[in-house]
């Protein structure tokens, strides 16, 4: 099983006139994510499932994959994937999922905690960029520790 943990893209700055949930990604975020994703095409054959965390700037970015991959099922909200999840609680959701490929939008500094979970190295939060992947591979099914990070490729941008 393959669990591929995604940074949303780049979004608006918190302000007062915007809520924190209803902050967009900005027009540089959506041409970075969309550059990117495009090139992770090359890396990531399909996948069967995307779920996303319910804030907008997540949803949007799990659509704009959604449009490149155009896997079976429709994106679906995970409120496990806002700021304070438990690795634990998305380990057992991929689980019960019985998916081979299942895509994860969130935000940092938590999809950086994930990885490390994921991967046994608990004492470090990776740093993820926005509109970063990564692929953690688990022999079998899914459990804290025992995954490999096979593929972490962070965006395209106007400067490279």
């Amino acid at each position: 099983m393959n669990i591929y943990l995604i940074r949303h893209g780049e979004a608006e700055q918190t302000s007062e006139g915007i809520p924190h949930e209803e902050r967009s990604l900005t027009s540089n975020g959506i041409e970075a994510l969309k550059s990117s994703v495009n090139i992770w095409k090359k890396f990531v054959d399909n996948f069967d499932i995307i779920l996303s965390s319910p804030l907008k700037r997540s949803k949007q970015t799990a659509k704009i994959i959604q449009t490149v991959y155009k896997p079976e099922f429709d994106v679906v909200e995970e409120i496990c994937l806002l700021n304070g999840g438990l690795t634990e609680d998305l380990i057992s959701i991929a689980k019960s999922l019985s998916m081979n490929d299942i895509a994860m939008v969130g935000h940092q500094p938590d999809i950086g905690s994930h990885l490390s979970s994921m991967i046994g190295s608990n004492s470090s939060n990776f740093r993820i960029p926005p509109a970063t992947i990564a692929k953690v591979s688990f022999n079998d099914k899914p459990r804290i520790g025992y995954g490999v990070c096979e593929l972490l490729l962070h965006p395209i941008t106007k400067n490279g």
